[in-house]
């Protein structure tokens, strides 16, 4: 039947194996994963000394605020990822239309 912005109408039973097989949710995950390589990549090997400095130093030339602006990238990404994630699992049951949208252009809004 019809439905208000990509999703069928509210209420009805979850089914998880079609909710896994949708694109979106697989490109969440995977979108979710590549931010947690990121994030971990720079704060596990994002900084190095010197042998005979202990001073901790960002790789990206000497830059902290390039080292930070990654890790928090990174974060923002993994945390986007989580919430939009939810936003999928809980959007069958959102029967208002206009909630609808503005998750709908959340997501197209952060997305872009």
């Amino acid at each position: 039947g019809g439905g208000a912005y990509g999703a069928a109408k509210a209420g009805g039973a979850f089914d998880l194996v079609r909710f896994v097989q949708q694109p979106q949710v697989v490109a969440r995950i995977v979108s979710a994963v590549f931010a947690l390589i990121v994030f971990a990549c720079l704060v596990g090997d994002g900084y190095m000394s010197r042998p005979e400095d202990p001073q901790l130093y960002c790789i990206f030339n000497h830059n902290e605020d390039a080292c930070r602006y990654g890790i928090g990238i990174g974060v923002l990404a993994f945390l986007a990822c989580i919430f939009f994630f939810m936003v999928d699992v809980y959007f069958p049951q959102i029967s208002n239309t206009t909630d609808r949208k503005y998750l709908v252009l959340a997501d197209l809004g952060f997305s872009g």
